[in-house]
C-alpha cells in the first residue's frame, strides 16, 4: 500500500512541476456522434421482438479539456462531455418494426495525446479509457401492420443495478485531429463499451455502446 502511495504521489508531483514549467491548455469542443449499440444476434428488443439490424443513429456531443504537459509534445489531457449514444434498429415482433434509443451520458475520458508540429500547425492523435454516467435514455417504435404504420410507442429508459440499463459505461477511446495555427481544431473518435451495458439476459443482450464523432474545437 505504502509503494502504491509512493507511486501516485510521484505521478501527482510530477505533474504539478511539468505544469508549472508549461502553462496549461483548455480547450473547448462540440460536435456530431454517430452512435450504435452492438448485441448478440440472439438479442430481442424492448417489446420481445427478435433484432434483424442494428445501424447508426445520430446525436451530438459538447464538453471541454486540459492539457497537462509531460513533455515538449505530448501531453494528459483529462475532460468532461455530454454525449449522444444509442441505436436505430428494425427487428421482428408480431409485426415488422423499426425503433430508436437515444442515450445521454456524462463522460469522463483521460486521455494521453500527442502533437507533431507541421510549421505553426499541429496534427495530434490520442487514446485513453473514459467512464460514462447515464443521464437520461428513451426508446422510440413504430410498427407496421399489413403496410400501415401504426402510432409510434415510446417509453423512458431506466438506469440501475436492476433497471434496462447499467448506470456507468466503461471503455476506451481514440482520436485524431488537426490544429490550425488559430487555434481552432477539426477532430474526430471512436470509443467503444469495454463491458456490457444493459442488466436484461434477454433484452439487448451483451449490449455495448460504439461511437464515431467529428467535431470542432478551440483552446485558449
Amino acid at each position: 500500500m505504502k509503494k502504491i502511495f509512493l507511486c501516485l504521489f510521484t505521478l501527482a508531483l510530477g505533474l504539478v512541476v511539468s505544469a508549472q514549467e508549461k502553462p496549461l491548455q483548455i480547450s473547448v469542443k462540440a460536435g456530431v456522434t454517430f452512435p450504435k449499440i452492438t448485441a448478440s444476434k440472439d438479442a430481442i428488443a424492448f417489446d420481445g421482438g427478435a433484432i434483424r439490424e442494428s445501424s447508426v443513429n445520430t446525436s451530438f456531443y459538447i464538453g471541454a479539456t486540459v492539457d497537462i504537459p509531460l513533455g515538449k509534445n505530448i501531453a494528459f489531457q483529462p475532460g468532461f462531455s455530454i454525449v449522444g449514444k444509442g441505436t436505430e434498429a428494425s427487428y421482428f415482433s408480431n409485426n415488422t418494426a423499426s425503433g430508436k434509443i437515444n442515450l445521454l451520458y456524462f463522460e469522463i475520458p483521460a486521455n494521453a495525446v500527442a502533437y507533431i508540429p507541421v510549421g505553426k500547425q499541429k496534427i495530434f492523435f490520442g487514446v485513453g479509457p473514459y467512464l460514462g454516467i447515464a443521464l437520461s435514455g428513451t426508446a422510440k417504435y413504430q410498427y407496421v401492420i399489413n403496410d400501415d404504420v401504426v402510432k409510434p410507442d415510446k417509453q423512458n429508459i431506466k438506469f440501475g443495478p436492476d433497471k434496462d440499463f447499467k448506470r456507468f459505461d466503461f471503455g476506451g477511446n481514440a482520436l485524431v485531429g488537426f490544429q490550425f495555427s488559430n487555434k481552432l481544431n477539426i477532430q474526430g473518435g471512436v470509443s467503444a463499451s469495454a463491458s456490457k451495458i444493459s442488466n436484461s439476459r434477454d433484452v439487448y443482450l451483451n449490449a455495448k455502446n460504439l461511437v464515431y464523432s467529428v467535431g470542432l474545437g478551440f483552446t485558449f
